[in-house]
């Protein structure tokens, strides 16, 4: 199909293998000229190949001309969170540092989408203090309703990447204003419950069904309570869990 771009890609890819950068550039022209003008994802897809072309073929001067290119027809924002993520993968810190200063977080600084992802990447990397630094500014730029997602991810990647108690701290302070957020709730267990934490997964399963929940949502949580017995307690510790869910159940019966 003319307007896939998975086979202009492979093409791209035949040239490379062949040692034919400049075969592999003309494949990414034709693509950009031949698929519909409406399939723009389709396009970005052929842009990000011909990025990682440059990245790894030409000069950071190629590079920066494709990028600028590609921005000129697309959407900018998307161009360059595409950029960003070839830099990234391929360790070229100090460049990717640069566009997100110079362009992503200026032009687009109220984007959740640019903010998580250089998080994600200041993580990986162990730059523990600037993680920390950034999510102030991200709330500062954000609009107030992307603010708890933007949160729930800097906890996350203190889990993953640095200091566990700070990231459970952080889930206790967004549910102290936020007690109804279920996908909180579920995160934060899922976290605490990956960290082996066996008293702590108790206290906080505890607190998670003393809310006052639908009875569908309860039922979610009461079965996670007993698959995280099932799998981490005893058969006396089911039980009690399978009792405190039969009482839930009677008392919605009797109101």
């Amino acid at each position: 199909s003319p307007d896939s771009s998975s086979c202009w890609v492979s093409y791209m890819a035949y040239w490379l293998g062949s040692a034919n950068a400049d075969k592999a550039r003309a494949t990414a022209k034709r693509a950009l000229d031949t698929i519909n003008y409406r399939l723009e994802a389709e396009k970005l897809n052929v842009w990000s190949a011909l990025f990682n072309l440059e990245n790894s073929f030409g000069t950071h001067e190629s590079l920066m001309d494709s990028c600028k290119a590609a921005a000129a027809v697309n959407d900018s924002k998307a161009v360059f969170v595409r950029l960003v993520a070839v830099l990234d993968k391929s360790k070229k810190y100090k460049e990717q540092d640069e566009i997100y200063s110079s362009v992503l977080l200026k032009k687009h600084k109220r984007s959740r989408k640019v903010w998580t992802a250089y998080a994600s990447s200041l993580a990986t990397q162990d730059r523990l203090q600037e993680l920390r630094d950034m999510l102030a500014k991200a709330l500062k730029s954000l609009p107030q309703h992307k603010h708890i997602r933007t949160m729930s991810h800097f906890a996350q990647l203190e889990y993953k990447h640095g200091d566990p108690n700070r990231g459970s701290t952080m889930y206790e302070n967004v549910l102290n204003s936020y007690p109804a957020r279920l996908d909180l709730w579920s995160i934060y267990l899922d976290k605490t419950i990956a960290q082996n934490d066996l008293e702590q997964s108790r206290l906080l399963l505890d607190r998670v069904i003393g809310l006052k929940l639908p009875a569908k949502k309860m039922k979610f949580f009461f079965k996670r309570y007993i698959d995280f017995e099932t799998s981490q307690g005893d058969e006396g510790r089911v039980t009690e869990v399978r009792e405190k869910a039969r009482q839930f159940m009677d008392n919605i019966t009797t109101e």
